[in-house]
């Protein structure tokens, strides 16, 4: 295929793959996370930081609790402030970002501790007898009566005590009205509430909760739902509630869209006095942050109720009572700050709300995103491989700037909020596949002509002769390595009965995952004989670890010969079994042949002594022969001794083993078997000929090759038949 196609349709194939999420709504945590710090980033550079005069903050702060005590007080100081606040600096509403569950049983005596500071001539110790008739909220209730004061309360979903949700105190009434559509809008849905005390709660129409169920994936503060669902009904947010005492509303009207059957509704606003304020599908806002902290002013607590705050600020006022004490618990992670008073988030919000100012996403936002997408993907895959790289990077950059512009624009005119983590994305990643296609493809094509003479080295050779001193490598060293040899079992026959293409076919099969195993394991090929396979480590770059890469690429080929025979099978092609021995040692390695041709070979006894070991695979009926040298460089593994044997063209025996598996491996059957085994050998060398024959009715032919046991077999009743006085317990093979 044409390259410029290719890097065509791959392009398409990475744009289609990052719609998929975009399309289902199941995106990766990853970007999701990117995306979200874009839209930080995008509030943090358009801040008003200008403080709003209009809401005012009483603080619960560090200085107010020492001077008046820790939160919670007594009500009865609640109260005072409460009156303070109304009365003496004439605020507009007043509203708690706190609950007031439960009742307070020390008011009564902090009235009288008031009274007895001389604030009163009655008789503190008649007073004293009368607390206990003193109702302990009722002072607290009579302040807040017929004065647009907002309680505030949390919604319990499950999470507030483990031993599930909880229901107490009261709330106050739900703010919509009845409506079928409103059942299938997946607002936050509740399982309990802490409410207030019922007595003050019926003095006053307005609660909101405080708690934010809209948290995002990283916990930052970023929406907070505006209504919540609890046992059918519907509650607002403590700032939706105070915009709502402000105006005297006690209803708001949620602007819902439904589909031509009616059956799918969604929610895109909440309208409150005849203000419209945009929400997403479950009802949240986006808090319009106007900046850091501080960015309404802050009046302590302590100072409302010594009556000395600056009435300048609290004229008209619209209050917010909460804290930003560290002890109480009150700071949340926002955008803003990681230590982002809790007050100061619904402040924001009433703010937003009525100025209009809040961002939002509607449902049309993922559509223009997925036109970016699109737009994107075909630009950079159509147009970037037929551009140079310069011209191709500057398209990228003014592309980039056109959907940056566009963003921006619908940020700061329109107040939507349009995803563009995905998109910055797709155009990078598609720049750098394109320009790094490209670059494999045009040194593809510069290195082609070497290509077709490196194939017929192993690849590490290419790569070495391009470093210095390679030469001198390749005219040859002597070098401690490993070799392998491998050869398809009765090959001879299985040639014999196939077609040329079938046999073709077959190799191809077979080869094709061995030379893989074997490069995985940091092997080089040598050569292919026919259905054999020659290859080495150690060479030509150095692995301290030869012997034991060596063998666990046996291990793995004979693994991956059932994957092999099972493909042959499927393709009506015998099955096939091969023998494989490993050997290490010293050995000839360089660029061996004639001015004609040259190889990148190893020679020597140690060559020679593997290719023995593969061709008496057979003899013994097993898969795997290694040396005694082997065995010595790789502990990991346990190894079955066979036999000590001469082997054609080598005077010196040699001990042959079967590599069975690593030693942490090994089950204790197995280990069983090998040990009897092993004291078989044993016996055997001792011409104990009887015991090694009861050890070899014992043994396990699913463990013990039954080749190699009916060979002991019959050597132990030929020594016991005709005993030779100069056996050594050495076989002699007098073939290869």
């Amino acid at each position: 295929m044409n390259q410029r196609k290719i890097r065509i349709l791959f392009g398409l194939f990475l744009t289609l793959l990052v719609l998929i999420p975009v399309l289902t709504g199941n995106r990766p945590l990853l970007l999701e996370r990117f995306e979200l710090d874009l839209y930080d980033l995008r509030l943090q550079q358009t801040l008003l930081n200008e403080q709003d005069p209009r809401i005012v903050i009483v603080d619960v702060d560090e200085r107010t609790m020492s001077q008046e005590g820790r939160w919670p007080w007594s009500r009865d100081k609640v109260a005072a402030m409460v009156d303070r606040l109304f009365d003496q600096y004439g605020v507009a509403i007043v509203g708690f970002d706190a609950v007031f569950p439960e009742p307070d049983t020390q008011i009564s005596r902090y009235t009288l501790q008031q009274i007895s500071e001389g604030e009163s001539n009655l008789n503190v110790r008649d007073l004293l007898k009368l607390s206990t008739y003193l109702y302990p909220d009722q002072r607290f209730a009579d302040a807040i009566d017929s004065r647009p004061v907002v309680l505030g309360f949390p919604f319990d979903h499950g999470t507030l005590d483990r031993t599930g949700a909880q229901t107490v105190g009261a709330l106050s009434a739900p703010v919509l009205a009845p409506d079928p559509r409103l059942k299938s809008i997946p607002f936050p849905t509740a399982d309990g509430m802490i409410g207030n005390l019922p007595l003050l709660q019926e003095r006053t129409l307005w609660g909101g909760f405080f708690d934010n169920p809209s948290v995002d994936v990283d916990g930052v503060y970023r929406r907070v739902p505006l209504l919540q669902r609890y046992e059918d009904q519907y509650y607002p947010s403590l700032a939706l509630s105070m915009m709502m005492a402000l105006f005297g509303e006690t209803e708001v009207v949620p602007v819902i869209e439904s589909d031509a059957t009616g059956k799918h509704n969604a929610i895109t606003a909440v309208e409150v006095a005849g203000i419209p304020v945009p929400v997403d599908e479950h009802s949240a806002v986006l808090v319009p942050y106007r900046g850091p902290q501080g960015s309404f002013p802050y009046v302590s607590a302590t100072d409302v109720l010594r009556g000395t705050a600056d009435p300048n600020v609290l004229d008209g006022a619209i209050v917010l009572i909460g804290t930003t004490a560290a002890g109480l618990f009150d700071l949340r992670v926002t955008p803003m700050s990681s230590r982002y008073p809790g007050v100061e988030v619904h402040a924001n919000i009433l703010s937003g709300m009525l100025d209009e100012r809040i961002h939002h996403q509607p449902d049309y936002t993922v559509a223009v995103e997925l036109v970016q997408l699109v737009l994107s993907g075909l630009l950079m895959s159509l147009l970037i491989p037929r551009l140079s790289v310069i011209w191709g990077g500057l398209l990228t950059l003014v592309w980039l700037s056109m959907v940056l512009a566009l963003n921006v624009y619908a940020w700061a005119a329109l107040m939507w909020v349009i995803p563009l983590g995905y998109t910055l994305v797709l155009v990078v990643v598609l720049f750098l596949f394109q320009q790094m296609t490209g670059f494999f493809f045009e040194t593809r094509n510069r290195k082609q002509l070497a290509g077709v003479f490196g194939q017929y080295i192993p690849p590490e050779i290419v790569a070495e002769l391009n470093t210095e001193g390679a030469e001198a490598q390749l005219q040859g060293e002597s070098r401690d390595m490993t070799v392998f040899f491998s050869d398809v079992r009765g090959f001879t026959g299985l040639s014999e009965s196939l077609s040329p293409q079938q046999l073709t076919r077959m190799m191809n099969v077979y080869l094709t995952p061995m030379t893989e195993v074997i490069h995985s394991y940091r092997g080089t090929v040598d050569k292919y004989i026919g259905d054999a396979v020659m290859a080495f480590w150690g060479a030509p770059l150095e692995d301290p670890k030869h012997p034991r890469h060596a063998l666990d690429a046996a291990m793995k080929m004979q693994a991956e010969l059932e994957n092999v025979n099972a493909l042959l099978a499927s393709e009506g092609l015998p099955a096939i079994s091969v023998g494989m021995g490993v050997h290490c040692g010293e050995m000839n390695v360089g660029n061996m042949g004639s001015s004609f041709r040259l190889a990148y070979t190893v020679m020597g006894d140690a060559v020679n002594l593997g290719a023995r070991l593969e061709g008496l695979t057979k003899f013994y009926g097993v898969s795997i022969l290694v040396s005694g040298e082997l065995v010595a460089r790789v502990p990991e593994y346990r190894f079955m001794e066979l036999d000590r044997a001469r082997v054609k063209g080598r005077a010196e025996p040699v001990t042959l083993y079967q590599p069975l598996c690593l030693e942490s491996e090994l089950d204790s059957a197995a280990a069983e078997q090998v040990e009897r085994f092993e004291a078989m050998l044993l016996a055997y060398r001792s011409r104990e000929w009887q015991q090694a024959l009861a050890f070899l009715d014992q043994m396990d032919e699913a463990v013990i090759s039954p080749v190699l046991i009916e060979l002991y077999r019959e050597r132990i009743t030929s020594q016991i038949d005709a005993p030779a006085d100069d056996w050594d317990g050495v076989h002699n093979h007098s073939s290869k």
